[in-house]
């Protein structure tokens, strides 16, 4: 009995005291200038935490945009995530959310679907804006037309000499914002249903 006890002490304990391995595809869009040395040390941070993604740059006109949004939905991400990183002194953040309304009936405008997330989008901006003690601005994003997942902009003041520190509170922020509300997200779908 006690070998038992130890056993399945052996196997729940790792799940346990681990911290939430992110096993979760994401969807980065690159907004701002491109410091691409700051960008994949972003990309490396977040692959190391466990994170499958893929990138996108920022669309300048709005076919490319509805090409974007096309090849993201597509791949059923658990949220999108628009980052702007600036070279600075300190390390902070702007964190935004889209101010999309939710539509109304079975077809939505481009201009709707970000509204439909509106809830989710809300939690994650909250999750990532408090580990950087900061609020959340809802404002027009146009990198969100289209998307049909959760989303947040996060402009990102990176130290150039300690980008870690950006990159932990951020991380912290995602942490957050996937283990509140993860069994509920599962139980009801990330997506809106469009079978019906």
């Amino acid at each position: 009995m006690g070998a038992l006890l130890l056993c399945l002490a052996g196997l729940l304990l790792p799940a346990a005291v681990q911290p939430l391995r992110a096993a979760e595809h994401i969807v980065l869009s690159r907004a701002g200038a491109a410091d691409d040395a700051m960008w994949n040390s972003l990309r490396k941070y977040l692959a190391g935490k466990g994170f499958t993604m893929s990138v996108y740059d920022s669309p300048a006109s709005m076919e490319k945009q509805v090409e974007i949004a096309n090849k993201a939905n597509k791949e059923r991400a658990t949220f999108m995530l628009a980052v702007e990183l600036v070279p600075s002194d300190s390390t902070d953040a702007f964190v935004a959310v889209s101010n999309a309304k939710k539509g109304k009936g079975l077809i939505l405008n481009v201009d709707e679907v970000p509204g439909s997330h509106a809830s989710r989008s809300g939690e994650m901006a909250s999750s990532i804006a408090a580990a950087f003690q900061r609020k959340v601005k809802a404002i027009p994003l146009f990198m969100f037309l289209g998307i049909d997942m959760p989303g947040a902009f996060v402009r990102l003041e990176v130290q150039k000499a300690r980008p870690a520190d950006a990159f932990d509170k951020l991380h912290e922020g995602l942490l957050n914002y996937m283990k509140r509300g993860k069994d509920e997200r599962e139980r009801q779908g990330e997506r809106r249903n469009t079978s019906s």
